[in-house]
């Protein structure tokens, strides 16, 4: 056993919003500019010094911590923290470093304190060799190191304090090859003498990924990892993790972690993005995570701009779901969810430079997904996000507004709370396309001020898919209505909109066979067999369903009931919370349709 002390010294760390405010968010570093109890909506106070995940702790005298490493990602110069001593509302610019610490190529968890025994406990863990540090004296402190097994995990959650059993678990993942696959399994450290000593359990290994239509490629292998765990009321711990699957997998464990069942895919759509569960004071939880699928996976066998392990499948190819990060509650253990609710939109999300902007020195991946939680007073959460200092973000949110009903948009904001952007082919950077900025608003020739959105096709060869698509979000309902107005412009060939559950790419020509409801409508305002459109006009649409699960929804063109109604495409457990406007053209369309307002209105 080693004993260690943190050498502490100040050092100038100014906190970059580099991201800034995105999704309606306000930027508030600037002292004295808001008060905690003012906050309903997400709102932006700093930019975290390290891709979130583990970096973010509260101690118990109130103060915030996030730490992070310095220097290139690969191989760190230090571990720091910034910190918070008025709820997070500003960070103060100079970082506290920690020396005398071994850190290149090491996961490593802060100190929490443990409250039976009130000391601090954090795991660090590399290729050859896993530890516990314990102090007494706090988390800047004196500590104990020991060894607690051989070999490495990686991706170490902070320490969950059981409260049906005097027991601390970790939640982490092990990596190994196997007939040159990487497989990757998800697993559990535990200790049942307040982190004096520590046991592994091992979770079933999850689904490999297979080709299934519209995929002709499998995914990148993520067997079933990064898993988060919560304890539930009844004493078992439940457990989500990522795959290359459509769907976060399942787990449950009926001894406090022990043994852990099959895994199944559970009700929450994301591939290959991290979630996080979290449980308030109240007992309420959320669920962060990133609601969105990727578009279908292409043939690069022959792409010899790629390296080996890249056109064969078996290492990541492209990432294009991460430019959305959710949030959805739940007030019965996690039987039935709330929200499903846009929290933050990537910010880069339409620059032309996304796949290199800002270069890989810190991070490789320029995404909104992974995320890290903790309560504040009155009831409010800081939630730590996504990964690169261009887009990663702290933020504070009220849960109450995950249950509001109402959403509405008129584009005198812009597009700040949609995804229009498009790809353009070849793989940059690290996993990524380049971006088209997509489809934009347009200026309405009869009153000044007022915007459209106009959707159509514009050719552009350089592009993985040129169609014009725009996607927004608004609360989920089983129940519920949508409506806008839309004006078909003469000459132009058509398009959809589809009522949906889950984010997907606006340019996705697939996406309309996952959606609960279609309505498709010819340039001349077919729809099917029936003229119910008129080019020219601009027409009120309203769709309504009483259950997306199992119904029909009713629309209403200019208040009036066409017959029959729009079948149910898709059962929709959690309910709609995303409306998809798209070109149908299959040629060149300079024309196309205009979108003159949304709203939507669900029941809980």
């Amino acid at each position: 056993m080693m004993k260690n002390v943190f050498h502490l010294f100040i050092v100038p760390i100014l906190v970059m919003n580099f991201a800034g405010p995105s999704n309606g968010q306000v930027n508030t570093t600037a002292k004295g500019k808001l008060k905690l109890d003012d906050i309903y909506a997400p709102v932006f106070v700093a930019t975290p010094p390290e891709n979130a995940f583990n970096g973010l702790v509260q101690l118990s005298n109130g103060e915030l911590r996030h730490y992070g490493f310095k220097g290139p990602q690969a191989k760190p110069t230090s571990y720091y923290y910034i910190f918070s001593k008025n709820n997070g509302l500003t960070w103060d610019e100079n970082g506290i470093e920690v020396t005398g610490n071994a850190i290149t190529n090491e996961d490593i968890t802060p100190f929490v304190q443990s409250p039976y025994s009130g000391h601090y406990i954090r795991l660090k863990s590399n290729r050859e060799a896993t530890y516990v540090l314990r102090s007494e004296n706090g988390p800047d402190g004196e500590y104990d190191e020991k060894k607690i097994c051989e070999g490495g995990f990686s991706e170490l959650r902070h320490p969950i304090f059981l409260q049906k059993r005097h027991r601390i678990i970790v939640a982490t993942q092990q990596f190994w090859e196997e007939d040159e696959w990487e497989v990757g399994q998800s697993c559990v450290l535990y200790s049942d003498d307040d982190g004096q000593n520590w046991k592994v359990a091992r979770v079933p290994v999850g689904p490999r990924n297979v080709k299934i239509w519209p995929d002709v490629k499998f995914r990148w292998q993520n067997y079933a990892i990064e898993p988060t765990i919560i304890e539930l009321k009844d004493g078992r711990l439940w457990m989500l993790m990522r795959t290359s699957t459509n769907n976060l997998y399942e787990s449950f464990s009926e001894d406090a972690g022990t043994t852990w069942n099959e895994l199944v895919p559970s009700r929450f759509y994301s591939t290959l993005t991290m979630p996080t569960l979290f449980r308030l004071k109240d007992d309420r939880m959320i669920l962060f995570w990133c609601n969105t699928t990727p578009l279908p996976e292409v043939d690069r066998s022959n792409d010899t701009t790629l390296r080996p392990e890249k056109r064969n499948g078996l290492w990541e190819d492209v990432f294009t779901n991460r430019d959305a990060l959710h949030a959805a509650i739940s007030e019965d253990d996690g039987k039935t969810w709330i929200g499903f609710r846009e929290l933050y939109l990537n910010p880069l999300r339409n620059e032309k430079d996304w796949a290199t902007r800002g270069g890989t020195e810190v991070s490789l991946d320029r995404s909104v997904h992974q995320a890290q939680a903790v309560e504040l007073p009155h009831g409010k959460v800081l939630v730590a996000l996504g990964q690169h200092p261009l887009v990663r973000a702290m933020i504070i949110f009220d849960p109450d507004w995950l249950y509001e009903t109402k959403r509405s948009d008129d584009f005198k904001t812009g597009l700040k709370n949609w995804s229009t952007f498009k790809y353009v082919e070849g793989i940059k950077g690290h996993c990524a396309y380049n971006r088209d900025s997509g489809t934009q608003l347009v200026d309405d020739p009869l009153k000044k001020g007022r915007k459209f959105l106009c959707i159509r096709h514009p050719k552009n060869p350089n592009l993985v898919c040129d169609i014009d698509g725009a996607v927004w979000n608004f609360p989920a309902g089983r129940k519920g209505s949508f409506t806008t107005n839309i004006f078909l412009k003469r000459s132009g060939m058509g398009g959809r909109i589809y009522l949906m559950d889950r984010w997907f790419n606006p340019t996705d020509t697939m996406a309309y066979r996952y959606a609960a409801y279609n309505l498709s409508f010819s340039g001349k305002g077919m729809v099917g067999n029936d003229a119910l459109l008129q080019p020219g006009k601009w027409h009120e649409l309203r769709f309504e369903w009483d259950d997306s699960n199992s119904k029909a929804c009713r629309l209403f063109i200019d208040g009036k009931l066409p017959s029959p109604s729009l079948q149910l495409n898709r059962p929709s457990e959690n309910g709609i919370c995303y409306v998809h406007f798209q070109s149908t053209a299959d040629r060149e369309d300079n024309n196309g349709f205009l979108i003159g307002s949304v709203a939507a209105h669900n029941e809980h």
